[in-house]
């Protein structure tokens, strides 16, 4: 049997999966990519200000993309492509506000919960083996976060949000955007964050509101050294800072492109569960870039998320078999 029960669409066939697969990779690769260079420098941007700018280059290079390949960007089902649209954009907002009060490891260990998410989302339910590759991820993030006991950090609660959120943005590509264009679904996308981020850049400095450094607390306010980036409004940059907004932006747009792609070709437990190579690649940045080097218990979690991708490689194999 197959590692996902039940009464989905027509299974894709393998070399779709396949696609899926290289797809989501080379996305999430992309992606760490790009949040080791925000690590790197980041702290000279708050966090709608590096939205904004960032959403701005992806769409406008997604957009010159499109048009110099001939084709349209505007979706067929509005409705469906906007709720992913702002269901992504939730994810990046509370998994960024969450970055500054926890550890990298911790907030990614939160973030790839979303393959549980996505499961429990599925028409169809795990049997045996899809549990089992569900229980091996989620045991190898665990391990790589290597958490240290006491109370859980209440940021924590934002970068479960930002699975939940990312799961729900998965689902809705699979389920109701298989029919949009990878290039239609990253466009309305940057858009989208464009929008919000500038609202809400907008709403802070309109207020006049000098949030950087505070931090809600009960009725009052409290100094914090770590929560400018979050609560940031515009701030002045320099050439370099302008040229690094550029480069995230077309990390951007690819990463877009290549996760809409993704999620369009194979079914969404099977990508999250590919998913999760983020924390891999996280590592390699961390080991290039801070000389950050994992220790045994990482590894470990990377062999045990390494595992449960394989067996729901091979519960998907054989669904494809059993539907040709």
């Amino acid at each position: 049997m197959g590692a996902w029960h039940g009464s989905p669409p027509p299974s894709p066939q393998p070399s779709a999966r396949l696609r899926g697969i290289l797809a989501i990779t080379l996305g999430v690769l992309l992606l760490s990519l790009s949040d080791a260079l925000v690590k790197l420098s980041g702290e000279r941007f708050g966090l709608a200000q590096l939205m904004l700018l960032r959403s701005l280059a992806a769409a406008g290079l997604i957009a010159a993309g499109l048009r110099v390949l001939g084709r349209t960007g505007r979706p067929r089902r509005r409705g469906w492509v906007r709720a992913r649209s702002l269901s992504l954009a939730a994810m990046w907002l509370c998994y960024y506000a969450a970055l500054p009060s926890l550890s990298l490891a911790l907030a990614a260990a939160c973030y790839y919960t979303a393959p549980a998410w996505m499961a429990l989302m599925a028409r169809r339910r795990p049997d045996r083996r899809g549990w089992a590759a569900i229980g091996l991820t989620l045991l190898g993030a665990g391990l790589v976060a290597n958490p240290q006991a006491g109370a859980l950090e209440p940021a924590a609660l934002l970068a479960l949000a930002a699975a939940g959120f990312y799961a729900l943005a998965g689902t809705i590509t699979w389920r109701r955007c298989r029919e949009e264009s990878p290039g239609a679904l990253a466009l309305d996308l940057n858009l989208c964050l464009s929008l919000l981020a500038g609202l809400g850049l907008a709403g802070l400095e309109l207020a006049g509101l000098e949030l950087a450094g505070l931090e809600l607390t009960g009725l009052g306010l409290r100094p914090v050294a770590d929560a400018g980036f979050a609560l940031a409004g515009w701030r002045p940059l320099a050439l370099e800072d302008w040229a690094l907004a550029g480069l995230l932006g077309a990390l951007l747009a690819l990463v877009a492109v290549a996760v809409a792609a993704a999620y369009r070709l194979a079914p969404t437990p099977l990508i999250g569960v590919f998913d999760t190579s983020y924390l891999g690649f996280a590592m390699l940045w961390g080991v290039v870039f801070f000389a950050e080097i994992p220790g045994p218990h990482a590894l470990l979690g990377i062999a045990l998320i390494g595992l449960g991708a394989l067996l729901a490689t091979r519960g998907s194999r054989a669904d494809a078999a059993q539907a040709g």
